[in-house]
This record gives C-alpha cells, sequence and structure tokens, in this order.
C-alpha cells in the first residue's frame, strides 16, 4: 500500500500551500479508500495542535539541523513515499535551500510538486531547482507550461515530469441563487477576488477600473475576499489593505469595493465564489506558474478576466476566458464588461471554463498523485534513480551550502 508523507505547510497555518496540501492528502486517501497520508509540517506563524494525527513531526526553520533530524523521523517511518511540495522561501537558507538537507538524508522516494518556477532565475535558485529535480524519482507540475520551464529553464528531462492540474473542490454547475440574497447581493452584478491579500495581487488595478465599469454597469460592486497574509500583516500590519481602501474613496467608488476580512471555511467560500458573476485576477507578474484562487474560480465562477502571467495564459486559452495586458486598468474595465452585459458570452464562457475545471476536481487530482506516488515507489530499485545518493553525497555537518555546484 502507498503510504505518502507530505513535506509543506499544514492547517492551522493560513496559507495557500496549507490548504493545498490538506486538500491533496484528503484527496489521496480517498483514491486509496484509507487513511494514508501523513505529514511533516514546516511551521511559520500556527503552532500544530499535540493532538492532530496526521502530522507527525513539525519543522522549524531556525532549528539547527531541523531538515536532517526530520529526514531521519521520515527513514524510522512507515511512509514509503514523500511528496515534497516546493515553494522558494517556504524551507529555510538562502531561496529555501535547507530542504536539500532533507532531500540528501531521506532514504525514501520523493515526488516533488512544484508550485513556483522562475522564467529567467538567479543562478541560486536555478542551482536549487536542478538539484531537487535529481533527487526526486518524479517532478510535477500543474501545467505544460510548467514542464517546458522544467526542461529548457532547468535541463529537467521529460520522461521524469508529470502534469497534474492544481485541485478544487467538485462543485455543480448549476448556482443556487439564494446565496445572493443571503450576502445581500441580490441584484447586483459581483467581481470578486479572493486569496490572501498582499502588494503582489495587483488588486490596485481592479479598483482603477472601477469607475468605468460603473458608469455602464452602476449595479457592480467589486468585491475583495480574504484576509491579508499573516506574515504580512506581522511585518506591515494593515497598510496594504488600508492603501485599497484610500485609493477607492479617492476614485469614488468605495461603497462598491466591498472587503470581506475574513478566513473563510470551505463552505462558506463557495457561497461567496458561486454568487459571484466575474472573477478577475489582476497579477502584475508574469512568472507565475500556479494559482490556486484562479483554479477554484474556474470551477465555482466560471468567468475569469486576468493579466497573463503563465498559469493564466494556459487556463484561459481557447475562450475559456479573457485576458487583458499587465496595469492596464481600461482594459481591465472593458473585458470585464464584457461579460457583465453579455449574458450569452457570460454562459458560454462559464460552461467551456467547467469542462475544463472537471478533471481538476480533487477525487481526480488525488488518483493522479497516487498513481504518480505508485511510479516513485516502482523506481526504487531503479540503478538511475537510486543513484542519486552517490552522485549528491549527503551532507557533513560543516556544510553550510546544501546545493551542489553548477557543471
Amino acid at each position: 500500500m502507498i503510504r505518502p508523507l507530505f513535506l509543506s505547510t499544514y492547517p492551522p497555518e493560513e496559507c495557500g500551500l496549507a490548504t493545498f496540501t490538506k486538500d491533496s492528502a484528503d484527496a489521496v486517501d480517498l483514491a486509496a479508500n484509507s487513511d494514508v497520508s501523513s505529514v511533516v509540517a514546516i511551521q511559520k506563524l500556527s503552532a500544530q495542535p499535540s493532538a492532530r494525527s496526521r502530522v507527525v513531526h513539525t519543522i522549524h526553520n531556525d532549528q539547527r539541523n531541523a531538515y536532517r533530524n526530520a529526514a531521519k523521523i521520515v527513514n524510522a517511518s512507515d511512509s514509503n513515499v514523500v511528496s515534497l511540495q516546493q515553494e522558494f522561501g517556504l524551507y529555510g537558507g538562502d531561496w529555501g535551500s535547507q530542504v536539500m538537507e532533507f532531500v540528501y538524508e531521506c532514504a525514501k522516494p520523493i515526488a516533488t510538486t512544484y508550485h513556483t518556477l522562475l522564467a529567467n532565475p538567479e543562478p541560486t535558485p536555478r542551482r536549487l531547482i536542478r538539484a531537487l529535480a535529481k533527487a526526486s524519482c518524479v517532478n510535477v507540475v500543474m501545467t505544460k507550461i510548467a514542464a517546458k520551464l522544467l526542461v529548457d529553464v532547468y535541463d529537467v528531462p521529460l520522461s521524469s515530469i508529470h502534469i497534474i492540474p492544481h485541485g478544487v473542490p467538485a462543485v455543480s454547475f448549476t448556482r443556487d441563487n439564494s446565496y445572493r440574497t443571503k450576502l445581500g447581493l441580490k441584484n447586483k452584478k459581483v467581481i470578486c477576488t479572493f486569496g490572501l491579500i498582499n502588494s503582489g495581487k495587483g488588486l490596485e488595478q481592479m479598483i482603477r477600473a472601477m469607475p468605468h465599469v460603473i458608469e455602464s454597469c452602476p449595479e457592480a460592486v467589486y468585491r475583495i475576499i480574504g484576509i491579508t497574509h499573516p506574515q504580512v500583516k506581522r511585518r506591515e500590519g494593515e497598510v496594504y489593505r488600508e492603501s485599497l481602501a484610500a485609493l477607492a474613496d479617492s476614485l469614488g467608488v468605495g461603497k462598491q469595493v466591498e472587503f470581506i476580512n475574513k478566513y473563510l471555511r470551505l463552505d462558506e467560500l463557495l457561497c461567496h465564489l458561486q454568487s459571484c458573476d466575474v472573477f478577475v485576477t489582476p497579477y502584475p507578474g508574469k512568472d507565475q506558474i500556479a494559482s490556486g484562487t484562479m483554479a477554484y474560480a474556474m470551477a465555482t465562477v466560471g468567468a475569469v478576466v486576468s493579466t497573463p502571467f503563465l498559469f493564466a495564459e494556459e487556463l484561459l486559452a481557447d475562450d475559456r476566458g479573457l485576458l487583458v495586458p499587465f496595469g492596464d486598468n481600461h482594459a481591465m474595465a472593458e473585458a470585464t464588461l464584457r461579460l457583465l452585459l453579455d449574458p450569452v458570452l457570460l454562459q458560454e464562457t462559464r460552461h467551456r471554463a467547467y469542462e475544463y475545471a472537471k478533471p481538476m476536481f480533487w477525487p481526480n487530482v488525488g488518483r493522479s498523485y497516487l498513481n504518480v506516488f505508485e511510479m516513485a515507489l516502482a523506481q526504487i530499485g531503479n540503478s538511475r534513480i537510486s543513484a542519486h545518493y552517490i552522485c549528491n553525497p549527503r551532507l557533513d555537518a560543516t556544510n553550510t551550502d546544501p546545493l551542489p555546484k553548477e557543471v
């Protein structure tokens, strides 16, 4: 039986990666028809409850030898494959490079899922991804463009790469319109964004588009759903959210821009999303290869307007949504209005997005991950894979650079 162990953040940590990890583990357990998953959790701000059975160990990035010690615990456990979630900054060290201390000490096969890849990386992140991919039996990405980046930029063999889409809740295409009444949105045209708020989300672009939207669609409201990212709030407080509210007021749309400042349960979030007409992702950065918020929006909202970051370009191709240039407030307004004011276009776009999202439903994704874990476990006897323990010598206690030199 496959018994995966996930290395990542985990609830009650409030971040997208923690939610993704829990949902992935739940989906794998469902596919296996057994509680097979366990977790080694990276603690950022929220302590793990002592009685949480799925979490077998907690890593504190400021503790010496934390990753070596975690690897020893994993080696002694009954888990037989590690699902490592790669995100720059998640782990300790420069660009999160301390994760390699775990990788080189771990005697279990590793399947790595990449949540961020840079198209033009500096030397350190490039070395990190190359080393991690070489030491992994299986490398998982969520889109074709991410697979191409691994091959073209990081020299990862295509044969080791598998594409598994970002999971989303299995929802019905038919909407329950009673949610709108409960949320005070009856007779409104609802635009929304959700997720942890920080300045990298570009939300000011949609706020600047709102005066033009309201000129043609006075019943429109823009709802920003989610709390400030806990680590951002710890450093800066609510400076960014307050600046967004001040911007809306200065543009005369303060009453049409609503902040739902809560970390919502899934059932609450689905109520909000299924009461939304158009979802917007005005992200300013090109390199993003995954977005849980956009993946959720494809299934639950279906009509998405986005800047053309890498994940959005792939998901919204073939008329599954509308792309607008980075920083172009007028184009953002015009695209949003096209969907709000054309019910036929809105319905057609929703249908195409929903059909595309069906393979992303968590039960399907759980089965895909279970298959990938089986592949990783099957390669234990493959000399090409097991040789990584020889090619990448285990670290001694005095080594301060866990990454191999480029060759």
